[in-house]
């Protein structure tokens, strides 16, 4: 269970109050504290937590909760091993709860967030089956205590952050989870975890999160992400994973002099527990600068990100760019070492997979002047200068003589027109697409039928909007599919008004 998203979507979880009031204002200060990525602090406050409730699995599952989150942010295989003995302990005492009360929905709750964490650890730790089977086991018990309490909304959350990762599980693993019997439906987890947020009394800061990256993953909402993102940051302001959402939502909103302020405040704060945020912060440092084409700034960063990276997801995608940075620099000779480096990437994060495709291609045929061009074309696309792609390609566009290489400038080109409003264009230009024949690059088939179709509906013509949506739909199976769905999904929820 190793898709991107995962990094994220447990990472944050449902708080727990009840008890004595003693008992309520440590948790409640140690959430805090935890939020605010105060992690020693808050660990002390558990322990305290412990001393007055040794029989209660709390203070156990709070302390695990804690070494869950460092080893997520950091990849110690020292804190798995403390977040795994932590969290026997807590299970151990759930037990003996549930074995004298079965009725108790607050303990099944915590049993669920439990069982959760350990899913992601196992995860993270390439036990991938063990992963499944704890996930089951987790939405067994949130499950459980929507029977013993329909109203204890909370539990929505852990329901719906499961279906929706599961529906970014590799196709390798899908026999995993035909095997636990596990669902996956990414609506059915929206509306759970907005259920959650809207009417769960202890977990909206956690919702919160997930649904910022929902917003900006699955459907191209960007104001909504940001929302969510600011009113988590201003309560707390050094929590760097908020941060870090923050500024990667803003790079996707083209944003980018921004995100990289944010980005500044991740590297800074340099949270020594946390490292791997830390080592993404200068990831996406890199991917700003690659997209301004300031290739030795960004060549920088990206040095930066894989020396100090303790796990390989964008790591071939940061190999890859460096490359090209060192070819638009006229360094041939790093270009080509640079390229050799690619295949040592994540190949399960669709990123790492596509860097490992172009590299091999790079490697055998070379790069084209026209490919270099087209980099930069989608560089600019990517830092807002529309008018710049716009008139670029209007005309030398169509005239490239290879397929894909014109099929991919028709795009961008689309693309551009689109953002300036110049529908016409968008719509002749999508057309076109569709008489090329494509043996790679065949995402743009897709891509285009999204753009004529949201060219038709700012136009008014919402049925011929429908078709070419549903057509975008129905072929959606190539590469940067996830991204051309956060588009077809953003229509769709206009169409459907």
């Amino acid at each position: 269970m190793k898709p991107k998203y995962l990094l994220f979507v447990l990472f944050f979880t449902s708080i727990t109050v009840f008890g004595q009031s003693q008992l309520q204002s440590l948790v409640k200060q140690g959430m805090n504290q935890a939020y605010n990525m105060e992690l020693s602090a808050a660990e002390k406050t558990f322990d305290k937590v412990l001393e007055i409730k040794p029989n209660s699995p709390l203070g156990y599952y709070y302390i695990a909760k804690i070494h869950f989150w460092i080893y997520l942010g950091s990849r110690d295989l020292g804190e798995y091993a403390t977040f795994i003995k932590f969290a026997d302990l807590a299970q151990a005492k759930i037990d003996i709860v549930l074995d004298k009360n079965p009725k108790d929905f607050q303990t099944t709750y915590i049993a669920g967030n439990l069982a959760s964490y350990r899913a992601m650890a196992q995860s993270t730790n390439n036990s991938s089956v063990d992963a499944f089977w704890s996930s089951k086991k987790a939405v067994n018990y949130f499950e459980e205590t929507l029977e013993l309490n329909p109203k204890y909304y909370d539990a929505y959350l852990g329901l719906g952050l499961f279906d929706y990762a599961m529906s970014f599980v590799p196709d390798f693993l899908k026999w995993a989870v035909n095997l636990t019997g596990l669902s996956s439906d990414k609506a059915r987890g929206f509306r759970y975890i907005k259920l959650a947020y809207r009417k769960g009394t202890l977990d909206k800061t956690e919702a919160s999160f997930h649904l910022s990256k929902i917003y900006v993953d699955y459907l191209a909402e960007y104001d909504s992400a940001f929302m969510h993102l600011q009113n988590l940051i201003s309560r707390y302001p050094n929590n760097t994973l908020f941060l870090y959402q923050y500024a990667v939502s803003l790079i996707k909103d083209r944003q980018l002099d921004r995100a990289a302020e944010i980005l500044n405040r991740v590297i800074k704060l340099n949270n020594k527990k946390l490292t791997q945020i830390t080592a993404l912060a200068y990831f996406r440092k890199g991917e700003i600068l690659f997209k301004k084409n300031q290739f030795r700034a960004a060549i920088k960063q990206y040095d930066k990100f894989l020396d100090s990276s303790r796990e390989l997801d964008f790591t071939g995608l940061a190999a890859l760019n460096t490359a090209l940075c060192y070819k638009f620099l006229g360094n041939d000779l790093q270009f080509k070492q640079m390229l050799l480096q690619v295949r040592g990437g994540n190949l399960d994060v669709f990123e790492d997979s596509y860097a490992k495709n172009k590299s091999e291609r790079y490697l055998s045929n070379g790069i084209t002047p026209v490919e270099l061009k087209l980099i930069r074309m989608k560089n600019y696309l990517d830092s807002g200068k529309d008018q710049l792609v716009y008139d670029s390609l209007k005309t030398a566009a169509a005239s490239i003589d290879e397929n894909e290489n014109r099929a991919v400038a028709l795009i961008y080109f689309a693309e551009a027109a689109q953002n300036l409003k110049k529908y016409s264009d968008v719509i002749h230009s999508a057309g076109q697409i569709e008489n090329i024949k494509l043996t790679s690059d065949k995402w743009t088939g897709p891509m285009a039928k999204i753009l004529e179709a949201k060219a038709k509906y700012f136009t008014g013509s919402k049925a011929d909007a429908k078709d070419l949506l549903a057509d975008a739909d129905n072929n959606n199976d190539f590469e940067f599919k996830d991204y051309i769905q956060s588009q077809i999904e953003w229509l769709k929820r206009r169409l459907d008004r």
